[in-house]
């Protein structure tokens, strides 16, 4: 027969095992049952073991908690590095629009400068002019500009975390008349109660 456990040991495999009974330690043990009871009742072990599960639940839930929260932390990084590079591409996309239409202005201006020292016809030179003038949409730098101005406030707002919950952030955003998507394994999902605003 085995070795007889000592009363620190039979004390642990009861206070851990959640739904062990003093028969089946019996078995294990090869301590008598009466022994047991005894010890049982002595060392409170009864309690201990409502207290061990209580801590055990605790714990396990603890890191429950830290796993979602780091899984959220990360999710909310890679919006945020997602949104932040969102800005940045439109803003180097309109910069370019701009640049482009700042150059072919430039154009002209060196055209129309060269054909008046030629001795052009100056109404001739006004009409050419304004005919390559109307090809170049001066709506179009409107709305560069706009988008520049839009994306350098989002880039300001996203680099220096003003953002104080995720609801006010998201509402930050849509009122710069952009729209807030998230993925749908998103926590912003579960947090707005499955869907996003957006």
């Amino acid at each position: 027969m085995d070795r007889r456990w000592s009363e620190t040991e039979c004390q642990r495999w009861f206070i851990q095992t959640a739904k062990g009974k003093l028969e089946q330690l019996e078995k294990l043990s090869g301590v008598p049952y009466n022994t047991l009871r005894s010890w049982r009742q002595k060392g409170g072990w009864v309690e201990k073991r409502k207290q061990f599960q209580a801590d055990l639940f605790a714990q396990t839930e603890q890191k429950t908690i830290d796993k979602a929260s780091d899984q959220m932390s990360e999710q909310w990084a890679k919006l945020t590095i997602e949104h932040l590079e969102g800005f940045q591409l439109c803003r180097k996309i309109a910069l370019l629009k701009a640049k482009h239409i700042q150059s072919e202005l430039e154009k002209l201006q060196v055209e129309e400068t060269m054909r008046r020292s030629i001795g052009a016809d100056v109404e001739d030179v006004e009409q050419q002019q304004a005919e390559k003038l109307a090809r170049i949409c001066l709506d179009d730098l409107a709305v560069c500009s706009q988008v520049i101005d839009r994306c350098v406030k989002g880039e300001r707002l996203v680099l220096s975390m003003e953002y104080q919950d995720l609801n006010r952030a998201m509402a930050a955003i849509e009122r710069t008349g952009l729209k807030v998507v998230a993925p749908s394994d998103s926590p912003i999902i579960n947090l707005n109660g499955g869907g996003t605003n957006g």
